[in-house]
């Protein structure tokens, strides 16, 4: 009788150890399945991030004609991701510190309600403000300069005026598109910046990849990343 209560007991202690094995793979898969989603969520917010940037190609075409081999591009792209990175991570870090705040919901501007309710906010409340300005006022001519180069190419007739000309040159047809393009932005931007990023960007980020992205990878398949081009270009020279 006693070895058959030990018997039973070691095997309880058994069962019991597997269930607790068990229940502790359980709570391990579920945390791991938990990490997965946020991840691959991450990782597709990302690539909405990307593509909507992808968005501004005029705009890194016109910067883009101070490079003279295709590698400058390489190291530009990829001083600008780190430099991009560590600036995105920093805004990232300030706005957790007051995403709890019942009215974080409801700003336009969430860098400047962090600023405003965080250290130094009298000083760091009008540098934020004056810095939101000038960011707004250089994407503005970079935007627009971009869009009236891109419209003015191919409406406006060749002439033979040399290069230099060209550039000290500006056109009625110039002036025209860059008003109109400031009246758009500024009728766009009277919907609210939330449902600018809200919708608008996302919208932007879908129609990037077949306008965009896809066109841009053949290309570079095709033109193994534009040093095939490179290649002929010396063998003609």
């Amino acid at each position: 009788m006693i070895r058959g209560k030990r018997a039973l007991e070691a095997a309880y202690e058994k069962i019991q150890k597997a269930v607790d094995r068990t229940n502790l793979v359980r709570k391990v898969s579920s945390v791991l399945s938990v990490c997965i989603i946020i991840g691959l969520l991450a990782v597709y917010v990302a690539f909405l991030y990307g593509t909507f940037q992808l968005a501004n190609v005029a705009v890194f075409v016109q910067h883009a004609k101070s490079f003279e081999k295709p590698k400058d591009a390489v190291k530009s792209m990829a001083i600008g991701g780190v430099v991009n990175a560590i600036l995105m991570v920093m805004v990232v870090l300030g706005i957790m510190t007051v995403y709890l705040e019942p009215e974080m919901s409801r700003q336009s501007v969430p860098t400047l309600f962090m600023v405003q309710n965080g250290v130094g906010k009298r000083f760091m409340t009008p540098l934020i403000s004056v810095l939101i300005i000038l960011g707004a006022v250089s994407t503005a001519v970079n935007m627009v300069a971009a869009m009236v180069q891109r419209i003015c190419h191919g409406l406006e007739k060749k002439t033979q005026q040399t290069k230099q000309e060209q550039k000290k040159t500006v056109t009625k047809m110039q002036i025209l598109v860059a008003l109109v393009c400031c009246v758009a932005d500024f009728g766009i931007a009277q919907f609210g910046l939330l449902t600018l990023i809200q919708k608008a960007y996302s919208i932007l980020a879908y129609l990037a990849v077949p306008v965009i992205l896809v066109p841009y990878i053949v290309h570079m398949v095709v033109t193994r990343m534009d040093t095939r081009n490179e290649r002929i270009t010396e063998e003609k020279s």
